[in-house]
């Protein structure tokens, strides 16, 4: 069975690299590196790099992230977001934060998560203007048996709440798998549409997570 998922994980990566050469295409290169400070209190630190169409550095990001854990089913964050947007000429600065509840429930080897997230940054824009967005996610994860591959499958509505308007959606699919007892490293396809009739941008996302 292990085998027959990591020969679906490596044939799913080769299909997004095919596809890495369409128009509307980005590839984002993320890490997450994860400590509790108390029992119930989470530091997350995620450097991430995307890359243009044509693989040339677009924007340079990290994010540091405080989790409380009330419950085991109940994650509150609060997040502070650097960006460097190399897209212009002088590499322009943003700061940005977020707020995010998001509770999670398990039925046997299938989780799933609804998160709704609180930003004043928008996502893969042309510009970086500060916008505030409410974005509620769909997430469900499943646990193979015998097997360190863990696929997933999610969906992102954006509010933007100037507009008084959900403006675009994230459909993502890919899968993690686990490196050691403590890391995994994962791989995704994500759909980015706009409801106004822009393209849509399909991204490469590849992604290592580790937790201290």
């Amino acid at each position: 069975m292990e085998r027959r998922s990591i020969l679906f994980f490596l044939i799913f990566l080769s299909f997004l690299q095919v596809h890495a050469k369409t128009k509307r295409f980005g590839t984002w290169i993320e890490a997450e590196f994860s400590k509790d400070i108390f029992k119930k209190l989470e530091f997350t630190l995620s450097p991430e790099v995307r890359l243009q169409d044509d693989f040339t550095v677009d924007e340079y990001i990290v994010d540091g992230k405080l989790t409380f854990k009330p419950a085991d089913f109940l994650r509150l964050s609060a997040a502070y977001r650097y960006l460097i947007d190399v897209k212009k000429n002088d590499n322009e600065q943003f700061h940005r934060f977020a707020f995010d509840a998001l509770g999670k429930k398990e039925w046997n080897r299938l989780e799933g998560s609804l998160r709704v997230r609180f930003t004043n940054y928008p996502e893969f824009e042309a510009n970086n203007n500060k916008n505030e967005y409410l974005r509620y996610r769909l997430k469900f994860e499943y646990n193979l048996k015998n097997c360190k591959l863990r696929p997933f499958v999610s969906y992102e509505l954006f509010h933007l709440l100037a507009e008084k308007e959900l403006n675009k959606s994230r459909f993502d699919l890919g899968g993690s798998y686990k490196v050691s007892g403590n890391s995994r490293l994962g791989v995704f396809y994500r759909l980015q549409s706009y409801f106004d009739g822009d393209d849509s941008i399909h991204i490469l996302g590849i992604s290592y997570e580790l937790e201290f």
